[in-house]
């Protein structure tokens, strides 16, 4: 990448090297320390983009972003051809817009627009997400714990609770869950999680409905609930 002639103070560099998910460079950036998210459910949380760092999180999507979300079943299927011959994308089910937030914040760090993270003490008193897009999983534990001490509360997810990979993170993170099977499973292995479930489909007996979803009038923000800190239940219809 090229160096910038001044870096933007509104993020920095976390973390700069394999993922422990495939091996593959990825890069992570952490926003929020200047100006205020624009996402109006997580409210004032420092934002973390767990992103390749070869490669522009759009063009990522064609299988290459297994390196940040590993096997999550909300990304991009495999492209097909349909019975008239045209090629068509797979279908994507997660909610992070890549080309948006994810693709100007990758843009700025390939033109060296990022500083290294001085110090977790400049998470003091501000609360953080971990990974507002990718999988904390796909970083070391080591990036993650010192700042998670350091925050005045997190909210994160992982995929990888299943995985020797995502070990660290059981009472940290929540355990994602796409259904019955997964909760059922996850909870009995102690993890926290986050349940997702088709519109309008009640919650299990003990699951609290995220009040800062749209169904529950938005009636709060993460940075202001931080129930998703690795050890409650709570779910969401899937949007």
């Amino acid at each position: 990448m090229t160096k910038a002639k001044g870096f933007n103070a509104n993020g920095f560099v976390l973390y700069e090297g394999p993922s422990m998910l495939d091996g593959s460079p990825i890069v992570v950036i952490a926003t929020g320390f200047k100006a205020k998210p624009g996402n109006a459910k997580t409210g004032d949380m420092i934002q973390t983009w767990i992103m390749r760092a070869d490669l522009h999180p759009v063009v990522a999507l064609d299988g290459e972003d297994r390196s940040v979300c590993g096997d999550c079943p909300h990304r991009r299927g495999p492209s097909y051809v349909t019975a008239k011959g045209k090629v068509k994308k797979g279908k994507r089910t997660c909610y992070v817009e890549v080309g948006k937030a994810p693709a100007a914040v990758w843009r700025c760090y390939q033109r060296g627009g990022y500083a290294p993270l001085p110090s977790a003490e400049m998470l003091i008193g501000r609360k953080l997400r971990l990974g507002s897009y990718g999988d904390p999983a796909a970083v070391p534990a080591a990036v993650w714990l010192p700042l998670v001490a350091a925050c005045d509360g997190h909210s994160g997810y992982t995929h990888q609770w299943r995985e020797p990979v995502g070990a660290w993170a059981r009472g940290i993170l929540q355990a994602s869950c796409d259904g019955m099977a997964d909760y059922l499973e996850a909870t009995a292995h102690g993890w926290g999680t986050f349940h997702v479930v088709p519109k309008g489909t009640a919650l299990p007996s003990g699951v609290a409905h995220c009040a800062a979803s749209k169904e529950r009038g938005a009636k709060t923000t993460c940075a202001a609930c931080l129930l998703c800190s690795g050890t409650a239940n709570v779910g969401i219809w899937q949007h």
